[in-house]
């Protein structure tokens, strides 16, 4: 509508009293009866009278003429792009009454510069709703602004949370930066408690609490603890007893119904194993879930982008050697997407460093713990490691493993490969090695 470019070219709102004439008011109802029946269908006739008197009062303000004989027609395209946009956003008419009337059909939110807000559509909600003038002019105001922070070397810690900068960018337009600064000190001083210990290997938990629960955030990792707890007892959630950071996660992101957020989870991974496409990951549960977790809208798309990464990269002579270490190219095309040459040097340097110190001369012989460290505990390889070494000690000891002290291959993949939870991987090796024993016992003649 011509009126529409009238209007954002004034720079002005609609905001204060409205003045239209009462020649104008007999018009819109004699247009509205016309069109009474198609409004209906919005399930919110107030809400659309309101905006079809905003549009109205628009036309007033920008001296533009609207036909009488056109009236109905305008309204009634109004209301079309009124449901559009409701459905498009999937929120009520009511919410995108001011966003229709000031831009019409809200398509340019769906433009591929906008594309990374796929799997957070709350922003584009966020922006129709709050910024109904410009909500295009918000989201690039937005992108420029997780840039600048996520580049920021004053915040290089939260890198690895990405929504945190998208949080501080939509939700603290005022002074992103003190935000992340505020929420930095907090993530600290959990991290540094003892009673929080066990988020350490998920510290997006410490940065949920600090973002999502400013006034308690103790208070709040103490509930997940206790919701954690109930997950991990219930019988319907056995299989996920190995990925502690996806219970802590369903505790913590989906705290109001936990349980609903793994089933569909467990639903989603089974589909996709049981794909022929992806057999290649049947046996890497991790990545099936970091998929269905990480890239909801397209987990399919995301283990093909993976496979053809991981191709391309074991072709390669410089990491010719890492062809019997398929989990670290993997971890390399998942977490750095955009560049995984440099993040497998990184890994590779940082794991040489590692061996040459003095203790932690005992990892020489398994470089991939050295690797483990330095590809998923970048920021301090060190505790790892030294945790690694304290684990395999107190576990050999216990007499509950007793049976594994004549391999000790299997006591150190606990330790490296399950931190969270290395005692729960050592009772389910015991069992699969006494149920192969049973067997092998039927099978004796």
């Amino acid at each position: 509508m011509e009126v529409r470019d009238a209007q954002r070219c004034s720079g002005l709102t609609l905001g204060g009293q409205r003045f239209l004439s009462d020649t104008t008011r007999r018009r819109m109802e004699t247009a509205w009866r016309a069109c009474r029946r198609f409004a209906i269908s919005t399930g919110d006739t107030t809400s659309v009278r309101q905006g079809i008197a905003a549009l109205e009062e628009m036309c007033r303000r920008r001296q533009v003429e609207m036909p009488d004989r056109l009236r109905p027609a305008v309204y009634r395209v109004f209301i079309e792009e009124l449901l559009d946009n409701a459905r498009m956003l999937t929120v009520r008419p009511k919410e995108v009454v001011a966003a229709t009337v000031y831009c019409g059909r809200l398509t340019s939110l769906l433009a591929d510069e906008f594309a990374c807000f796929a799997e957070t559509p709350w922003v584009l909600k966020h922006a129709a709703m709050n910024y109904p003038s410009d909500p295009a002019g918000f989201l690039h105001d937005v992108l420029e602004q997780v840039r600048a922070l996520s580049t920021a070397p004053e915040f290089a810690s939260l890198r690895d949370t990405p929504w945190i900068f998208l949080s501080a960018a939509v939700n603290n337009t005022a002074d992103p930066a003190a935000f992340l600064r505020r929420v930095a000190a907090e993530v600290d001083a959990l991290a540094a408690d003892p009673e929080f210990a066990c988020f350490r290997d998920t510290p997006s938990a410490y940065r949920a609490a600090a973002v999502n629960h400013p006034s308690n955030p103790a208070g709040f990792l103490r509930g997940v603890i206790e919701q954690v707890e109930k997950l991990r007892a219930d019988p319907e959630f056995a299989s996920l007893r190995d990925s502690p950071s996806l219970l802590r996660l369903a505790a913590t992101g989906y705290h109001s119904n936990p349980a609903e957020f793994l089933r569909g989870v467990i639903r989603k991974v089974k589909a996709l194993r049981d794909d022929r496409e992806f057999a290649m990951f049947k046996d890497m549960e991790w990545v099936l879930r970091r998929a269905v977790v990480g890239h909801a809208a397209d987990p399919a798309g995301f283990l093909r982008g993976v496979a053809r990464q991981v191709h391309v990269l074991a072709e390669q002579p410089e990491f010719a050697r890492l062809k019997d270490s398929a989990w670290l190219l993997r971890a390399a095309a998942i977490n750095a997407p955009a560049d995984p040459g440099a993040f497998l040097r990184e890994v590779l340097e940082a794991a040489r460093c590692l061996s040459e110190a003095p203790e932690f001369r005992c990892f020489r012989r398994t470089p991939w713990v050295l690797r483990r460290a330095a590809a998923g505990y970048s920021a301090d390889p060190e505790s790892f490691l030294l945790g690694v070494k304290e684990q395999v000690a107190a576990l050999a000891a216990d007499p509950e493993f007793a049976c594994f002290r004549d391999t000790p291959s299997v006591i150190l993949a606990a330790a490296a490969g399950y931190p969270s939870d290395p005692a729960g991987y050592l009772r389910r090796q015991k069992a699969a090695k006494s149920k192969a024993r049973k067997r092998h016992g039927r099978e004796t003649p």
